[in-house]
Parts: C-alpha cells; sequence; structure tokens
C-alpha cells in the first residue's frame, strides 16, 4: 500500500477509533445498531401480516353495514300497511324458522331487530356428516331471517363452514382473513404473536425515534421541501410515534381476543374476572314432568327484571339441561354490538340462575369488558369506528414507508462500497 493509501485508511480509522476509546459513545452506537436491526427484521416480517390485518379491519369497522348493502334480498323487511305494527310471539318466530333451518339443525341463538325495519335471525347450528373414514366434522352454522311482523321466512344462508370458508358471507371471510390469515387455529396463534411482537417493534421505534439532540419539534413534523429520502424517512417516524399509542392499545385488545384464557387468568391475578359473569356451564333443574316456560316468557322475566334497556339476543337452550340466556343492552354500555347484560334463566321452573350486569363488575371485569368495544372502535359510537376503519390504513404507509428507508439505505451502503473499491488502496 502506498503513503496515499496508508493516510486513506487512517484517515477513516480515525473517528472509529476515537470513538471506541469513548466507551460511552461506543455502547451507545451499538445499542442504537441494535435495536435498528430489531426494529428492522421485526417490521419486515410481523409488518407484512399487520398491513393484512389492518386492511381487512378497515373492513370490518363497518362489517355490518356492509352485510346488509350486499345481502339486501335476505334482510329487508316492510313495514305493515298501518305503520309499525307489534311483533309476532317469539316461539312463533322460532318455530316459523325451522322451515328454512337444515333438516339436522339445531336453533341455539337468535338476534332481535335493531330498527323498525330490521328483522329476527335464527342461528342453527348443524352437524356435519362423518367423513369415509368417520371422522367428526365441525358443525356449519346457518342464519335465518324471519320478518317480526308476520313472521314470514325471508332468507337462510350457510354463516359459518369449517371445511370451506370461501362458502361463508363475504364479511365472514374477511373476519377470518382478519384473524387468522384463513388458516384456521395455526393462522390464528401466528396473529396472535405478531399482536405481541408489535410492541417490541413500538418499544424499538420509538427508542430509535428519541431525540437525543433536544429538537423535539423536529422529531414531530415532516421537514418541508426536504429530499425524497427525507421525507421518507420523516413520514414514517412521525407517523409511527403519532400512532404508537393506538397501535398499542389495538394490539393489547388484538391479543387479548386471540388468547382469551391466557389474558384473562394474567388480569385475574389482580382483579376477579369471573365473579359477575354467566359461565358457560348453566344448567336448568331436571324437567320432572315439566314443559319448558317458552321463549317469550324468558325474555318477559327479563323484561321484568330490568323495564329499560334494548333487547338484543337469545341463548335457546338446545337440550334439557339448557338455559335461556336473554341479553337485554343497557343503554350506559361501552359494548354496542353485543350486549354484556345477559340473565340465565331456567328452561322449565322459570327461577333467574345467574344475572351478569356490567354495573356490578369488578375492575378486572370492566378492563376486559373494553377490549374488543375499543378494537372495533365501538366504544366511541360511529366516529370511533370511523376512526378504525382510517386507522387500518396507517399498518400499510408504515410498512411501504419503512421498506422504502430500507432500501435507500442498502443502495447507499452499496454505493458507499463500490466507492470505496473504485478509490483503491
Amino acid at each position: 500500500m502506498n503513503e496515499d493509501g496508508v493516510t486513506r485508511q487512517a484517515s477513516i480509522a480515525a473517528p472509529r477509533i476515537a470513538s471506541m476509546r469513548d466507551g460511552g459513545a461506543w455502547r451507545v452506537e451499538i445499542g442504537r445498531k441494535l435495536w435498528l436491526s430489531l426494529h428492522r427484521y421485526v417490521g419486515l416480517v410481523a409488518g407484512a401480516v399487520f398491513v393484512i390485518i389492518g386492511l381487512s379491519g378497515s373492513i370490518l369497522a363497518f362489517r355490518a353495514e356492509i352485510d346488509e348493502w350486499l345481502n339486501q334480498e335476505l334482510k329487508t323487511v316492510s313495514l305493515p300497511a298501518e305503520g309499525r305494527g307489534s311483533y309476532r310471539p317469539l316461539d312463533e318466530i322460532i318455530a316459523r324458522s325451522k322451515a328454512a333451518a337444515p333438516e339436522n339443525g339445531t336453533a341455539v341463538f337468535m338476534h332481535f331487530p335493531k330498527s323498525a325495519t330490521g328483522y329476527f335471525d335464527v342461528i342453527y347450528s348443524a352437524t356435519a356428516a362423518p367423513g369415509e373414514s368417520g371422522e367428526r366434522h365441525a358443525d356449519r352454522i346457518y342464519q335465518v331471517f324471519v320478518n317480526p311482523y308476520d313472521a314470514a321466512v325471508i332468507g337462510q344462508r350457510l354463516i359459518v363452514d369449517p371445511e370451506n370458508r370461501f362458502s361463508e358471507p363475504f364479511t365472514n371471510i374477511i373476519t377470518h382473513l382478519h384473524y387468522t390469515l384463513l388458516q384456521g387455529e395455526i393462522g390464528e396463534t401466528v396473529v396472535g404473536f405478531v399482536g405481541l411482537f408489535l410492541f417490541v417493534s413500538v418499544a424499538s421505534g420509538v427508542y430509535l425515534w428519541w431525540p437525543r439532540n433536544g429538537k423535539w419539534r423536529q422529531a414531530f413534523t415532516i421537514k418541508r421541501g426536504a429530499s425524497g429520502e427525507r421525507l421518507v424517512l420523516d413520514l414514517h417516524k412521525a407517523t409511527g410515534v403519532y400512532v404508537a399509542v393506538v397501535v398499542l392499545v389495538m394490539a393489547f385488545s388484538g391479543v387479548y381476543i386471540i388468547f382469551m384464557p391466557q389474558v384473562s387468568a394474567l388480569v385475574g391475578l389482580f382483579s376477579s374476572v369471573s365473579a359477575h359473569r354467566i359461565p358457560d356451564d348453566m344448567r336448568s333443574e331436571p324437567a320432572a314432568g315439566r314443559a319448558p316456560i317458552g321463549a317469550e316468557a324468558a325474555v318477559a322475566i327479563v323484561d321484568r327484571l330490568f323495564p329499560t334497556g334494548q333487547l338484543m339476543s337469545l341463548g335457546l337452550p338446545h337440550d334439557p339441561t339448557g338455559v335461556y340466556v336473554v341479553g337485554k343492552r343497557a343503554d350506559d354500555e361501552v359494548g354496542r354490538s353485543e350486549p354484556a347484560r345477559r340473565v340465565a334463566v331456567d328452561q322449565f321452573s322459570g327461577r333467574i340462575l345467574k344475572i351478569q350486569d356490567p354495573h356490578d363488575y369488578t375492575a378486572g371485569e370492566r378492563f376486559l369488558e373494553w377490549q374488543y368495544p375499543l378494537h372495533t372502535g365501538e366504544a366511541f359510537g360511529d366516529l370511533g369506528r370511523a376512526f378504525i376503519c382510517v386507522f387500518g390504513l396507517v399498518p400499510a404507509l408504515l410498512y411501504t414507508t419503512g421498506v422504502a428507508r430500507w432500501l435507500q439505505k442498502r443502495r447507499m451502503r452499496r454505493a458507499n462500497r463500490i466507492g470505496a473499491t473504485a478509490a483503491g488502496p
């Protein structure tokens, strides 16, 4: 190597040597590189899944409206000629729905109309025929729509088909894409771990964003007139820091929905999460020659217990030990799509077996009650759902700018290596 080459190499190495002499600065730089690598690779892998989750979540924010728009022929109810009349008895509604139910179907649940032109829908579970080798397949779920004013069946459809997800309604397919990537239990687990990795991604991103030079205003803004490279960097950093808290909330609520038993057990270490909830193993007393009281009577019992609120759902006993579970949403509930206030009623005696009232919840129960409404945005009404719809586009923006920045740095490193090689010894 000639004298010029030695001088050049020494000038390149000098800053590094000086940095290594300063132990603190050297450790900070090494730590930053580790955080950068962690942020990059978690973002490249988990971020791609996050994009799918975000875009599908945007659609699901208005799932009910989209489903009704796509299936108007199944969900159209005309008011009686004299205006809004009274509903037909619930037992008649259920009985009439059986005409459109699958032959081996069992009525397990029903939803009440949400408006004057709304409908009853009765949910049927149908046992699938065993396969050629005798293995048992998961049940298919059907939905039968019934006019509340004359109990006429409007239509029927298959809504859950474990053997062929693409035979389900559009919004159901998007739901499976959102939380299982259309890959069943394995996909659901992957999505759950992506939610956990998002905590790492946010933590590393905030660390890398943190302005060590004290220029906070610059850290929160996008520089005007900047180069394309700087614009991509600023857009990625500013967007990431502005949505960091929302990402954490969404990630936690999503992890809870997927890993519900595990998260509930964790929260239960600090506060009970089941003291006021209706357990799944509620049982009616033996019939002892008595006939079931019927759905109409069960709902009437709960109406007397809670005169105010909105009747939204009814769980039906599908065997002699089952119970009625009446869902009547309180006006101040945080959730809007499904009621948290529910009452279990013995199907023979009419005795109230258990009351689940959000007003009595423990801190742990109330904390978990908020998770789904936060995840869907419904906790804040239509405005909240609109926010979630727009927020679902953010992962795509972060992923695009992150990948663009990574490719820019790769090109810069390649150009530097070529430049150093061309300079020669």
